[in-house]
């Protein structure tokens, strides 16, 4: 069976092969001129990173803790008598500033006046009295010194008669009258004696009397005293509960203030902050045999208290007044208390305000230097490693130890000496002996620095 290829057929299958013989010579041209991949030599890339000199410093170990301002001295005014208010001084009232021994406020003084009055009249009575006994004491001296001698006289006669009356030269009758008058002058004198001896006791009570009518009149004086209400200490009056003509009672509260002179803030510090600033205290120091003067000598804190509300901030210098015997057993804080001296002659108005009750402020605590301590930042600390630069400008790691961490730094123990290159970029991957491009970061060194010697905040 014979097919016969038509010229139309021919033309179908060229546009089939044509397409498929084009490819082919395409790929074997693009075959002829491909390049052979040239060998290039590798170099190592050096990675950039920053570093800092490791630099030995003097510390300043510090602590931050937070507390309320609490005036060193309070006042509750209770009335000490009953009476009438008479008098108010334009001072007592609230927010008032009153000077030492300014007298706020009277109450009547009649009742205790006429009371100091009576008990003055009997103990010028008793007085009277043991004048007047004195008086009598010498007349019965006198008294008995005649009677005495006038008892010798009769005891002489009587003797003589008793002689005369033996020799029958007189009567019995004028014996026994003579006998009758001597007894009797015995007798005088016995009654004086006796007086004599009552005046003792007399005088004994009479100066007991005296004595308690002293005191009485000394209570009187104090309650005619205590009518006038006086500012025990340089204060700031908080509260008045009483007012003009108002009856008070004994025991009732009449107002209450705060001290001037001297305000505390006792700040929550954490134990290991705690721990950091009191590193120089002597291990031998015992608490229970030095005062406190002593105790803040050795420890060497010094405080500074700051009041911060938004971008206003400003500081009192302050000193360690004590520490609370009690740990906070939430927070596991240590109780400072710092105090400020005068703080109301502090006062810069509109900058400057006083220290009051409340008053919620920051305490910075100073303890005394670490001599040419080595110190580097907190993320410049990988664990128990860092990172340095050598000499050829390769990573090396060391391990180090440090002694205790502040704001933004540690203080390293061992491991580092200054003159090292420390690197403080945060490298991922931290290779050993990886090519480093070191470019000192001088501004983070001072920075470093300056917080190490306590001039800049802690945080």
């Amino acid at each position: 069976m014979k097919f016969k290829i038509t010229l139309k057929d021919m033309l179908k299958r060229m546009l089939i092969i044509a397409p498929i013989v084009i490819s082919v010579i395409i790929v074997a041209a693009l075959v002829r001129a491909k390049k052979v991949p040239e060998r290039l030599d590798f170099k190592e890339q050096a990675k950039a990173v920053r570093v800092i000199k490791v630099q030995a410093t003097d510390v300043i170990p510090r602590a931050l803790g937070y507390g309320y301002v609490i005036p060193e001295q309070a006042w509750q005014a209770v009335a000490e008598v009953s009476g009438k208010i008479t008098e108010i001084s334009p001072l007592f009232k609230k927010g008032s500033i009153c000077k030492k021994d300014t007298v706020l406020l009277r109450i009547d003084p009649a009742k205790y006046q006429l009371a100091a009055a009576q008990t003055e009249a009997g103990i010028q009575s008793i007085k009277a009295q043991l004048a007047e006994l004195d008086s009598q004491e010498e007349n019965f001296r006198t008294s008995l010194e005649i009677e005495e001698k006038s008892l010798a006289l009769s005891r002489n006669e009587l003797e003589r008669r008793k002689q005369l009356f033996d020799k029958n030269t007189i009567s019995a009758s004028q014996y026994d009258q003579q006998k009758a008058a001597y007894y009797a002058q015995v007798t005088k004198v016995q009654n004086l004696k006796n007086s004599l001896n009552l005046i003792p006791a007399n005088r004994k009570s009479l100066k007991a009397n005296l004595a308690v009518n002293e005191v009485k009149l000394e209570d009187a004086k104090l309650d005619l005293e205590y009518t006038a209400l006086k500012a025990p200490f340089d204060c700031r009056i908080t509260d008045v509960k009483i007012e003009m003509r108002q009856f008070v009672q004994k025991g009732q509260v009449l107002a209450t203030a705060d001290g001037t002179k001297t305000a505390e803030i006792a700040a929550q510090v954490p134990m290991h902050k705690m721990r950091n600033l009191m590193r120089s205290v002597s291990e031998t120091l015992c608490f229970e045999d030095v005062d406190m003067e002593k105790l803040r000598e050795s420890i060497g804190i010094t405080a500074t208290v700051r009041l911060k509300s938004g971008d206003f901030s400003v500081e009192w210098e302050a000193q360690l007044s004590r520490l609370d015997a009690t740990i906070d057993p939430q927070t596991r804080t240590l109780g400072v208390i710092v105090s400020v001296d005068e703080p109301y002659k502090q006062i810069v108005v509109g900058k400057r305000p006083p220290l009051v009750r409340n008053m919620f402020c920051e305490v910075e605590l100073s303890g005394k230097p670490v001599l040419q301590a080595v110190v580097i930042p907190r993320s410049a600390l990988h664990e128990d490693d860092v990172y340095v630069a050598d000499a050829e400008n390769r990573l090396k790691r060391k391990k180090v130890a440090t002694d205790f961490s502040q704001t933004n730094f540690y203080v390293i123990k061992e491991g580092l000496t200054p003159g090292e290159r420390l690197i403080v970029s945060d490298l991922i991957p931290a290779i050993e002996g990886m090519l480093l491009a070191p470019q000192e970061d001088k501004e983070l060194g001072e920075r470093l620095i300056a917080e190490a010697a306590g001039k800049a905040d802690v945080k």
